[in-house]
């Protein structure tokens, strides 16, 4: 009775001097074992949990300091977050039965994504025989790569201008016909059916037209080169069809080689299909997105340096 009392009193008090934040769990995609690291993190979830900020006079850690990497921003904060309150809000929708490190808190005092290093389940000791928190030691997150997928635009667009990373599973689209009109959903169906939505893309980045809905049957969709079949080509080179549509399995792969505005349409049918934008491919031009980069300036000055076309280049013998 008297250990419920205190964790009511924990849980009641988190929320009045506490604030809300997002919670987001990480999805291991590639663990490397040996090294006990994974380069291909996702989150694709997220919830709401209300947190106490303990360091309430400021951001701890190093600060902001100039390095000769540039500027660095260190900064760390510690939040304590009730253990009921993660096993209802967070724990419930998953398998994970406590936080964990590489797990993501975005705060919205300052808009910024903090990443778990540390959770002390041990910072109130035993009070009456039981442990009501956890201390949660988080640094200031830095994106290096990682996959948003939580369904909420502000968390999985933040670093949309710095993903210079291309799926190798490529981009899927359910589609559906109504009215004689395609419909689209993109492959995490958190969004509704939009009625022929304007497609982007980039050159060498998959897309696959999923037609495996029944109502597909009867209506095949091709890649054009206009909106009318009678005036435009059909673009076949990187097109990959499979299935029959409306049967499981149905697919349209695409593969753009070059930039341009193409067109996704049914072939019997005039104006039956909307655009797909296809601008250049960010491997091949990663100085169009990066203002900074200098790939290609130092691969054309590395080519004066070291000769490629040697096995062995910082060998005396071409073994």
């Amino acid at each position: 009775m008297e250990q419920t009392l205190i964790e009511d009193l924990v849980v009641e008090s988190i929320k009045i001097y506490g604030i809300d934040t997002m919670y987001l769990p990480r999805t291991l995609g590639a663990k490397d074992d040996l090294l006990n690291e994974d380069d291909l993190g996702t989150y694709n979830d997220a919830y709401e949990a209300e947190m106490y900020v303990k360091n309430v006079d400021g951001f701890e850690g190093e600060g902001d300091f100039l390095s000769k990497f540039g500027l660095q921003i260190r900064d760390s904060i510690t939040l304590t977050i009730a253990m009921r309150t993660y096993e209802t809000e967070v724990g419930v929708h998953t398998e994970i039965n406590r936080p964990r490190e590489g797990d993501i808190i975005y705060l919205p005092l300052n808009k910024k994504m903090f990443v778990i290093q540390h959770v002390e389940h041990e910072a109130i000791f035993y009070q009456i025989g039981s442990l009501q928190t956890y201390d949660l030691r988080c640094e200031l997150y830095e994106y290096s790569g990682e996959r948003f997928s939580t369904g909420y635009p502000y968390l999985d667009d933040r670093f949309k201008d710095e993903n210079l990373f291309i799926d190798s599973g490529g981009t899927t689209f359910n589609v559906e016909v109504r009215n004689s009109v395609f419909h689209m959903v993109d492959s995490d169906k958190r969004g509704d059916l939009i009625s022929t939505p304007k497609l982007e893309a980039n050159v060498d980045e998959k897309i696959i037209f999923d037609q495996s809905h029944s109502s597909n049957t009867g209506w095949p969709l091709r890649i054009y080169t206009t909106t009318s079949p009678n005036s435009g080509t059909e673009i076949t080179a990187g097109v990959v069809v499979t299935g029959t549509p409306g049967n499981v399995g149905a697919n349209v792969t695409w593969t753009p080689a070059t930039t341009g505005t193409y067109y996704y349409i049914n072939p019997t049918t005039i104006g039956m299909g909307e655009t797909v934008t296809v601008a250049a491919s960010k491997l091949q031009s990663v100085e169009l997105f990066d203002s900074i980069a200098d790939n290609t300036t130092i691969e054309s000055f590395a080519d004066n340096i070291v000769d490629f076309s040697q096995n062995n280049p910082f060998g005396e013998d071409n073994f």
